[in-house]
């Protein structure tokens, strides 16, 4: 979390916005100080600041050319999906040289949702700052902000998750194998370091090349012809070349998630799901994937 400084020039008023912090919590308010420097005179009709999300996804499109050829080919949709205006000023007459400093208390959304980093479904947060003036072009400034995913909002059952993907612990088997994952905390945490354990029961001896961790995010437009994305987040060597003798072994493991924004969330037009896989990697064959549905937040602050 940083706090967040922003300039901009724009219509003979210069803009200064320092916000408290760059990553904003759902139903809390964001405290903030705006200065405005005016190099011309201004008859305003009052200033608004908004938050607004932005929802994008992509889907395919099929269509044919004037050759009767049938091509396909991947459109991108945007859409104003929130827009929270708070009005912080109302009429006002400014003189060149002036200088006006306002102090502001910004109300998040207490539902999100969650700022999302993917490409075939996107969620993006702005706040849009906007002085209305009389008979002239407005003056404004815009800065990109996140809005993140809470704990509590996953436990609540806001967001639809799997069905064992807030347990701490999780069984999976394949052809050959049974395990147990635990991983702790529970829901994993975007930029934050977690712990876990493999339990792992092998019905007979098994030669491996290696034993691999992977968390992986399902990303999907749930539209028509909707597309989808797996992003493997994170990747772990638990165990390496050798023979794996029948019976039960345990690897416990230690893992940090990178900083990018994928946590599991859910919009109109698409939604995210996680799963932790191991895979047991062999030579010359298919690897038996173990796997558990998990979730993942972007703050543990709620």
């Amino acid at each position: 979390m940083t706090a967040i400084h922003v300039t901009n020039e724009s219509h003979g008023i210069r803009w200064t916005l320092d916000l408290e912090r760059d990553a904003l919590l759902p139903g809390r308010l964001v405290n903030g100080h705006l200065r405005l420097d005016f190099d011309r005179n201004v008859d305003a009709r009052g200033l608004v600041i908004a938050l607004v999300a932005t929802e994008q996804w992509q889907h395919t499109e099929t269509y044919s050319d004037g050759q009767g050829h049938t091509h396909t080919r991947t459109k991108t949709e945007r859409r104003e999906l929130i827009r929270e205006p708070v009005q912080v000023m109302g009429a006002a007459t400014f003189h060149k040289g002036e200088t006006r400093e306002l102090e502001l208390q910004l109300p998040v959304p207490p539902l999100g949702p969650a700022t999302l980093d993917a490409t075939v479904s996107r969620l993006t947060w702005d706040l849009d700052a906007n002085l209305d003036v009389a008979g002239r072009f407005d003056s404004g400034l815009a800065a990109e902000v996140r809005v993140l995913q809470p704990t509590a909002l996953l436990r609540a059952g806001v967001v639809r998750v799997r069905q064992f993907a807030l347990y701490p612990a999780a069984d999976s088997e394949t052809d050959g194998a049974h395990a147990s994952v635990e991983l702790d905390p529970m829901p994993l945490c975007v930029g934050a370091p977690f712990e876990g354990r493999l339990t792992l029961e092998m019905e007979r001896p098994m030669n491996l090349q290696e034993v691999r961790a992977e968390l992986r995010v399902k990303v999907r437009a749930t539209v028509g012809s909707g597309l989808d994305e797996e992003i493997t987040t994170w990747v772990a060597r638990l165990a390496g070349p050798g023979e794996v003798p029948a019976g039960t072994h345990e690897i416990e493991f230690r893992g940090e998630l990178p900083p990018r924004d994928l946590p599991t969330i859910e919009l109109p037009h698409g939604r995210t799901d996680a799963q932790f896989h191991v895979i047991l990697a062999r030579s010359m064959a298919r690897d038996p994937h173990l796997v558990r549905d998990v979730a993942i937040c972007s703050t543990t602050e709620l």
